[in-house]
């Protein structure tokens, strides 16, 4: 029997956003915070708390830290890692060994992470979804309900290409499960998706977003974002939780090899020193 479904999207998350109506909803940040999402899990990581501000961030990994916790502070302000942050944004820094010393994280970035607590407050479910995994997701948003929406992360409030390249594919693989109602936003983003001439990670260059981290050094961390279904992790919002939280649905965590691993820990770029990126942005943001 033909299933029937409804798409809807958002094109950029924002304060002033309208949240439709929707039994699930997706929220897509390609570069960076859910393809880092991801890969958290792919690597073993349990539980990862995503929050607006790095103050807030600061906050709570004192507070987890005086419950016994090591929780690894991660994120980023305008692509390169706040003063006193463990690591930036970039998921080609993220190790089978930085996962074993840290069973948490905390994650504050500039659009990613604010993007999934708006998702959260329109009480449906939640779920991160990027390239490398959307296909996995859609398949799990699917057994929840039949109005999926997508929230793209854009950036400062505006759409972004990448993330509504990948919203596209989504809605691609969407169709393949039944009939669907389609928005007017979910159409557009649709039709930017099948007109990428096959090429994604060229697609995805094109963007503004892609063009700044090339140029503060963090090229390679877009050809690992564009790996195309190659996670079956689907990170999502706990339900009751103390704090908002983000873990694997169970089942969904794929064995992560090392020999499938783009980049061995060992030769990993290192990002440039903080004063040099800082200055940066400053000039480029």
């Amino acid at each position: 029997m033909q299933e029937n479904f409804e798409a809807d999207l958002v094109f950029a998350s924002g304060e002033g956003n309208y949240l439709p109506s929707a039994d699930v909803w997706i929220v897509i940040d390609v570069l960076r915070a859910t393809t880092v999402m991801t890969r958290w899990f792919e690597l073993g990581g349990t539980e990862l708390y995503p929050v607006r501000t790095p103050d807030d961030a600061r906050k709570l990994v004192a507070e987890l830290k005086e419950r016994g916790s090591s929780p690894l502070l991660m994120g980023e302000v305008n692509g390169i890692p706040p003063e006193g942050f463990d690591m930036g944004n970039s998921p080609l820094e993220l190790t089978y060994e930085i996962i074993r010393e840290h069973y948490c994280g905390v994650m504050s970035t500039t659009n990613g992470t604010s993007a999934l607590l708006e998702a959260e407050s329109s009480g449906s479910p939640v779920m991160a979804a990027c390239f490398r995994n959307y296909s996995a997701c859609l398949d799990h948003a699917v057994t929840i309900g039949k109005r999926i929406g997508i929230l793209c992360s854009g950036r400062k409030h505006r759409p972004s290409w990448e993330d509504t390249l990948c919203a596209g594919a989504v809605i691609e693989d969407l169709l393949r499960h039944g009939e669907t109602l389609m928005s007017d936003s979910a159409r557009m983003a649709l039709t930017l998706w099948q007109n990428r001439d096959n090429d994604t990670e060229a697609f995805v260059r094109k963007s503004t977003h892609a063009q700044y981290l090339s140029q503060i050094g963090y090229s390679d961390d877009i050809s690992f974002a564009c790996e195309t279904d190659s996670s079956t992790v689907v990170p999502m919002l706990a339900e009751n939780e103390e704090r908002t939280v983000l873990r694997a649905v169970s089942g969904s965590a794929r064995p992560y090899h090392r020999e499938n691993v783009r980049i061995e820990p060992e030769t990993v770029k290192k990002s440039d020193p903080f004063e040099e990126l800082l200055a940066y942005t400053r000039k480029k943001v």
